[in-house]
């Protein structure tokens, strides 16, 4: 009797026949000839594939726990009833939209709402959104994350496709009277960009392929419709916390 399935091992993998032979990417075991080997084989591949499923699962129903986000990109009180995890690019127009659309519920539901920033550069598509990152976060260190944060927004135009490095990042500095030496040293410190990486991999952890992408209450929205979709919601949210 044999079997065969799709190998999970590498390609290098050996076992002298008559036991198993190797079809390209597929392994026939002889039952007969091994059981003992083909029973390991068979408990390895299920091994995979189940831990595989766990992970895809989580990914879908957002079950792995967020990290907070630094107190500077985080906006309303730790306790309230309604906890927004916003996953953004400073180079893409779709995010510029919904941080306004985000300051507006900030505003409307003052006290009832937290927004937690989490940085997730697109770097393939947006070759200066990881550095605008780290920029932004290094402003936050100084106390104008939000400020730095929307002057990034109001002017991607400009500088998201540029070849060198933007002079908008400096620019945006001395408007807001920060320390440039400060902020190009903090922007240059490996743990800068630890901490923005750190973001992208929660966010790879929490399968989010696209910007912006919100969870609010552990439920994911992707885009600014989707968003707004969920935030009609907010005030029967509210109804019943109370």
């Amino acid at each position: 009797m044999y079997f065969v399935f799709y190998s999970f091992l590498p390609d290098n993998f050996a076992l002298s026949a008559p036991f198993v032979a190797w079809t390209g990417k597929y392994c026939i075991i002889d039952f007969m000839a091994n059981r003992i080997i083909a029973r390991k084989l068979l408990i390895a591949a299920g091994l995979v594939f189940a831990s595989t499923f766990i992970v895809l699962l989580s990914r879908h129903l957002s079950l792995v726990p967020p990290k907070p986000s630094p107190d500077f990109r985080t906006f309303g009180p730790k306790d309230a009833p309604i906890q927004i995890y916003e996953y953004t690019d400073f180079s893409c127009p779709h995010c510029r939209a919904a941080d306004l659309q985000m300051t507006k519920i900030l505003e409307v539901y003052n006290g009832s709402v937290r927004v937690n920033f989490k940085h997730f550069p697109l770097s393939s598509i947006h070759p200066w959104s990881f550095l605008a990152a780290s920029y932004a976060d290094c402003a936050g260190a100084q106390g104008k994350f939000r400020e730095y944060a929307g002057m990034l927004f109001d002017s991607q135009e400009k500088w998201y496709l540029d070849k060198d490095k933007p002079a908008e990042f400096a620019a945006f500095a001395e408007k807001l009277k920060l320390d440039l030496p400060a902020l190009e040293a903090c922007a240059a410190d490996p743990a800068t960009e630890r901490r923005v990486k750190l973001d992208i991999a929660e966010g790879d952890i929490r399968d989010v392929n696209a910007t912006p992408t919100f969870f609010i209450n552990g439920k994911r929205a992707v885009g600014g419709a989707q968003f707004l979709e969920q935030a009609k919601n907010f005030d029967n949210l509210l109804k019943k916390k109370e």
